[in-house]
């Protein structure tokens, strides 16, 4: 049978009304009271009607969280902190994949917002998109991770992608590699292949280097496999493993990276000593590759919990509070770069 605030009120030998001000924290409660409720509750397995305290608080603390591909590393670990942090917060959690599809994108978060969730966070497939402005237009609490600021409205929790970009290819440079393939991501990524493109292209500017067009490829997909299939029609489409008219491979992420490295085992090129990578995010699986991948390194803890952080600070707070918080990328030197 369900237990009710009145069952634990019997149990206790107290009013209704002493139950219910224990259990939602009023600080006028009676500690030792309120202590001897909770246990009992406890002991009866008591669940709280979230659904009348919501209405009463006009609130169902409830976040829900929209990100591109949930089988990358990158956003499951940031994921998981955002996860401990809400759970620590008293929140619950709706988890949404769009999978890099705007439209399904936009159904998902207009599927948020019928279920009256009281924040989002969200890994936008393009920064520029009109379904960012769904979130500004219904007035709902947000916050942006992994994404370039771009509206004045929403608040961004992200890594500095042109400071990541930067130590990666100057990394290439400094050992001595002056012909360097960057593969960027999907071409639904639109805004963030820009932005990554303008780093490495003011880099290599910087260090008098002419930027080569053919140099720059984008893999259909952010995926082991993307990365693979991509990477591999590269080399055949130059005529074989001995005839690339490049030394060094920047790839935005590890998971492009590890689809390089299966070519290399295939073809066979061996790395670093005929080709050197660099990837990006610094997945827990780059330390174990063979040699271990350098790469650069983003803080997917900090980022989940920094966007709690804000989301329920303005969830919770009078004053509403649009931030940006940007963590600084560092690089992880490891086997995966030769010095020419």
């Amino acid at each position: 049978m369900k237990v009710t605030i009145r069952d634990i009120a019997e149990a206790a030998g107290v009013s209704v009304s002493t139950v219910s001000r224990a259990l939602r924290g009023d600080p006028n409660a009676n500690e030792v009271t309120a202590r001897r409720v909770a246990e009992i509750a406890h002991d009866l397995n008591y669940l709280p009607n979230s659904i009348a305290r919501g209405l009463r608080e006009n609130r169902t603390r409830t976040v829900g969280v929209i990100f591109n591909d949930l089988g990358n590393p990158f956003y499951t670990e940031i994921l998981g902190e955002i996860g401990q942090r809400l759970n620590e917060a008293d929140y619950s959690l709706v988890i949404c994949d769009s999978h890099y599809d705007p439209e399904r994108e936009r159904k998902n978060i207009l599927s948020l917002l019928s279920r009256r969730v009281d924040g989002i966070i969200i890994s936008p497939i393009d920064e520029r998109s009109s379904n960012l402005d769904i979130l500004v237009a219904n007035g709902v609490d947000a916050v942006v991770v992994d994404g370039f600021p771009t509206s004045s409205d929403l608040s961004y929790v992200y890594t500095d992608h042109s400071i990541g970009i930067r130590l990666a290819a100057e990394h290439l440079i400094e050992n001595g590699h002056r012909d360097i393939l960057l593969l960027t991501a999907p071409r639904q990524e639109e805004s963030r292949i820009q932005h990554f493109r303008g780093a490495f292209e003011k880099t290599l500017a910087d260090h008098g280097i002419p930027v080569r067009a053919e140099l720059v490829i984008q893999s259909p997909e952010n995926t082991i496999r993307g990365g693979y299939e991509t990477f591999r029609a590269v080399v055949e489409g130059y005529g074989g493993p001995g005839k690339l008219p490049f030394t060094g491979v920047l790839a935005i992420s590890d998971m492009l990276a590890v689809g390089i490295y299966k070519v290399a085992n295939e073809a066979p090129l061996a790395i670093p000593r005929d080709i050197s990578i660099v990837g990006y995010d610094n997945i827990e699986v780059a330390g174990a590759l063979a040699p271990p991948l350098t790469t650069i390194h983003q803080s997917r803890k900090r980022i989940g919990a920094e966007s709690v952080k804000v989301l329920v600070a303005n969830i919770e707070g009078e004053m509403k509070d649009v931030r940006r918080v940007s963590f600084n990328p560092r690089l992880i030197e490891r086997k995966s770069v030769r010095r020419l």
